[in-house]
């Protein structure tokens, strides 16, 4: 039962999302070009900000690789952060989240759908 609807919304979801992205971004999620760990990281990031949850846990279950070497990587950022407060911040992580959000919404062709999704993400 709970599967079902896991199943479900990963479905709902993931129709959202594919609808949205680019073509290039379709062909990496559908196995179809290869995925590098820095589109995944921006995919994830995208998937994440608009909340598409169930959606990000099947992306990171069909990633292994690299939802690992991201779950490492957030690790050592918050051993960084503990002595750095500012790392983030210096380091332009902040920059380059918002940069993926804009590109994001700048590529989709539904203009309502783009307005949507830029008042959701406030990206501009």
């Amino acid at each position: 039962m709970i599967s079902d609807i896991f199943a479900e919304e990963v479905k709902k979801e993931g129709e959202i999302f594919l609808s949205l992205c680019s073509l290039e971004d379709k062909q990496k999620l559908t196995g179809q070009i290869p995925m590098t760990y820095q589109d995944y990281l921006r995919i994830i990031c995208i998937i994440h900000n608009i909340d598409l949850m169930h959606y990000e846990i099947k992306i990171n279950e069909e990633f292994p690789e690299f939802y690992i070497m991201m779950e490492e990587m957030l690790e050592r950022h918050r051993d960084i952060v503990k002595e750095y407060p500012d790392y983030y911040e210096d380091e332009g992580w902040y920059q380059r989240e918002r940069k993926w959000l804009i590109d994001f919404c700048s590529q989709i062709s539904d203009e309502h759908q783009q307005e949507k999704y830029v008042q959701l993400l406030m990206v501009y």
